[in-house]
């Protein structure tokens, strides 16, 4: 059923995402030409350099490219902010609106339909960042003329604090995009538990809730990192090498952390939800808030259901 689910929604979400990846990777590619035309403009400029009338067009040439490469740059953030924001639309939608009424009528298990989604979700946020990283390192190697070594640096500040401790090679920016795929991991996983939490806590504006926790909870774990990061610097290098290199492996842990118990949580809560919604077609109730409470509605319930007209009208036959 995973399975079935995970391809429903990899239906419902590949072609509005392809849409936004495409201009990604559009952006990108006119950003690295720009990069690489202002380059040639700047060479051009410099032969030019005896005439002012050429030289005076160049730089007015360059500063557009310059200023295109920055806008593509922007476009290709902002898809991969917008794939995100997309992500938890259509979570909320077809979760917690009139949509997701429907959702929850399926014959299926809160935790399957949440894991189904979150994992739609990553591969799309795990395709976009990974996309991102390659376009990072051509419009290096653009910039640098080729400088293998300055993508390997770009690549391993990806990695957080470890890149405190990184020599810029391999391994480093391999860590570096490993990182940057952890926190899109949990990226969805907090965005799921912010819109679940706001879509039960808020009566009214649940959205704004969800995005206020989301910035609140993003906000605490960031700071606290930061903080112990700060810390950890304390003392000789060495010393300051390992514990950066412990605070970067347990704020990893922490997002893995995050991003499984948000999916977990959210699909308790969406259980409880559910729960909720059909509680008027039982005939009874338990409120289990002490045992003896719980044992003595349940009696109750069991010398009701012995006491029903067909049970009494068999013994009286």
């Amino acid at each position: 059923m995973l399975g079935k689910l995970f391809a429903q929604e990899m239906r419902a979400l590949w072609k509005p995402a392809a849409i936004m990846l495409a201009v990604m990777v559009v952006a990108g590619v006119v950003g690295i030409g720009c990069i690489e035309a202002t380059d040639a403009v700047s060479r051009a400029a410099g032969f030019a350099s005896r005439y002012v009338n050429e030289a005076s067009a160049a730089s007015n040439l360059t500063v557009v490219f310059v200023m295109a490469a920055l806008f593509c740059g922007f476009l290709v953030w902002a898809s991969l902010v917008a794939v995100y924001v997309f992500i938890a639309m259509r979570f909320y939608r077809t979760m917690f609106t009139d949509e997701g009424y429907l959702t929850l009528t399926l014959p299926v298990r809160a935790g399957t339909l949440v894991a189904a989604k979150f994992w739609a979700a990553f591969l799309l946020a795990a395709a976009f960042t990974l996309m991102a990283c390659a376009l990072a390192s051509l419009a290096m190697l653009a910039i640098t003329d080729g400088d293998g070594g300055m993508v390997s640096v770009v690549l391993s500040l990806l990695g957080g604090w470890s890149a405190l401790t990184g020599n810029g090679g391999v391994v480093s920016s391999i860590m570096g995009v490993a990182n940057a795929l952890v926190s899109a991991a949990y990226t969805v996983g907090l965005a799921f538990l912010s819109l679940t939490l706001g879509a039960w806590w808020a009566r009214r504006h649940k959205v704004a809730a969800a995005v206020a926790l989301y910035m609140g909870i993003g906000w605490v774990i960031s700071l606290l990192f930061s903080i112990v990061g700060v810390l950890a610097m304390v003392g000789d290098t060495g010393t300051a090498s390992f514990m950066l290199s412990v605070v970067s492996i347990m704020q990893t842990v922490v997002n893995l952390a995050v991003a499984g118990g948000g999916v977990a949580l959210s699909a308790y809560l969406v259980r409880a939800k559910v729960e909720l919604q059909t509680a008027d077609t039982y005939d009874y109730f338990v409120i289990n808030d002490t045992v003896e409470n719980a044992v003595r509605e349940i009696n109750a319930i069991m010398l009701a259901e012995h006491c029903r007209p067909s049970e009494r009208m068999e013994i009286l036959q």
